[in-house]
């Protein structure tokens, strides 16, 4: 289905069930959502395990809950085509891409409560960029080993044990003493992030054709990216209403029930007897399920040169639009400019947005083009752009305007990295989607993993003493050299690309 053709069936699909939906949530409450799984787990339980009967006898009739009926009649709408079963896939996907919301939402929430931070535990601007950094380290260690882990268990078993940890370190965030369980939190968090969105490729490469896997990815970027708009503005407003700490605890019980659906709902593999997703000769999907994994196939497999270029893509970009959207730029622009925190996240929101309104547009317009290697070039490209015009603009400081349209442009570069999965799944051995993926993700997290730290030393090797309430504010020349140091991590991602040969 084209993008055209899903945004249709979408609108069409809320629009004609948009009092439905409303009755549902508002008036039937609880009941509803109750009888809306109950209806979902009893279908999911008919079609994979081919036991009506039973399921029939485990769960209660949805239609004697509260609210059955107007859930029934909403599920029944076909948003997707085909059958059940490949409308299931949607379902699960869902699910699977919730834990990568979730990850999102850690990635950029230190740029919101940068200060309160700073102050409570009377951080320098290296201290805070290591903290921030802690949730990258176990992306590094994590990758490869995290890769044959989800080709080995599956991403059904992955996307429980990823959730565990995730709500383990949010929970350890909001109660620290002090900065140890805080960095310790925040390795929890890296150490069940650092594969969630290999998870999701791998049950892609297993569920979709090979030609929808980049327009899917681009979607799945797409719905995360709400996670970091969650980290902004939204919890802005929630740090002004419950604090900082009950924030974290929350997202940590909203993260263990994503990952209680998870271990409910997602299987591996579609069924056999499913003609419609099962890979025929000439399909366009490749097998993820029938090949003998070793570990010489493994190094086999990463010793791939060609991996190089997508690996460099993700170092050079993705750490930078980080230390903008993430860490520093809300700091930067209410030190800078005197913008208030609220107008400052509000930018930050334009940036994801950029993110995530290019990724689906990057994979699909990749996917129909028939090459990675242009696209990426031209997006690389904005991200370069943005860096040396806030490095080197005469004077400084950007007009506001300016920044509004420039951060909206740092995002859609930034969505190059999305085309990184299908370069490197093009040029490598079929059946190790998780193993080479998560060998050029290595790439995201190094970039953020060195960039976070030295950016933050940079502004500290500029400051000039200035305190504000026990938190350092450091001068403009001090964030035009970390932009500069941004602008040549950008440049070595251009000159990855260059060097990638579409298949």
């Amino acid at each position: 289905m084209s993008g055209r053709e899903f945004i249709l069936r979408a609108g069409q699909y809320f629009n004609n069930n948009f009092c439905l939906l409303s009755r549902a949530v508002f008036l039937t409450g609880v009941g509803s959502l109750r009888a809306m799984a109950a209806t979902q787990l009893k279908s999911s339980m008919t079609f994979l395990y081919k036991r009506p009967v039973l399921a029939s006898r485990v769960l209660p009739d949805p239609e004697r809950l509260p609210g059955g009926r107007a859930m029934n009649s909403l599920i029944r709408c076909r948003v997707f085509p085909g059958n059940y079963e490949q409308q299931l896939r949607w379902i699960m996907w869902l699910f699977l891409v919730s834990l990568h919301l979730i990850t999102s939402f850690h990635r950029v929430s230190f740029n919101v409560v940068a200060d309160l931070l700073t102050a409570e535990f009377a951080l320098t601007g290296a201290g805070l960029g290591n903290l921030a950094a802690a949730y990258t380290y176990m992306y590094v260690v994590m990758q490869i080993p995290g890769g044959m882990l989800v080709d080995r268990l599956g991403p059904r078993k992955i996307a429980l044990l990823t959730g565990l940890a995730m709500a383990a370190g949010s929970v350890c965030i909001g109660i620290a003493p002090n900065t140890a369980l805080v960095f310790t939190g925040r390795l929890l968090i890296g150490l069940g992030g650092s594969v969630v969105l290999i998870n999701i490729l791998k049950f892609q490469a297993s569920w979709f054709k090979s030609t929808e896997f980049a327009t899917v990815s681009g979607l799945a970027l797409l719905v995360s990216g709400t996670g970091a708009l969650l980290g902004s503005t939204p919890l802005a407003f929630a740090v002004d209403l419950f604090g900082w700490r009950n924030s974290f605890v929350y997202m940590g019980a909203a993260t263990l029930l994503a990952a209680a659906l998870c271990f409910i709902y997602v299987r591996n593999q579609p069924q056999k007897s499913d003609p419609g997703l099962v890979s025929k000769p000439g399909s366009g999907r490749q097998e993820e399920n029938e090949q003998d994994f070793t570990l010489g196939k493994v190094v086999a497999a990463l010793s791939n040169r060609r991996l190089w270029a997508p690996f460099l893509l993700n170092f050079g970009t993705y750490g930078g639009f980080i230390v903008f959207s993430g860490t520093w730029g809300v700091s930067y622009l209410v030190h800078v400019y005197g913008l208030e925190v609220a107008r400052a996240s509000l930018i930050m929101v334009i940036t994801y947005l950029g993110y995530m309104v290019t990724a689906p547009l990057a994979g699909l317009f990749s996917d129909r083009l028939g090459s990675r290697k242009l696209p990426a070039l031209v997006l690389v490209s904005c991200c370069a752009l943005f860096w040396l015009l806030l490095a080197a603009w005469p004077g400084g400081m950007l007009p506001i305007w300016l920044l509004y349209l420039l951060s909206f442009f740092l995002g859609v570069g930034a969505a190059s990295t999305v085309l990184s999965f299908p370069m490197a799944k093009e040029v490598s051995l079929p059946g190790y989607t998780g193993s080479v993926t998560a060998a050029v993700n290595v790439g995201v997290f190094l970039g953020m993993a060195i960039l976070q730290p030295l950016f933050g030393f940079v502004l500290d090797f500029g400051w000039d003493g200035t305190l504000v309430e026990g938190a350092r504010i450091y001068p403009l020349h001090a964030y035009r050299f970390g932009f500069l140091v941004c602008f040549f991590f950008a440049v070595v991602a251009f000159a990855g690309v260059l060097s990638y040969r579409d298949k």
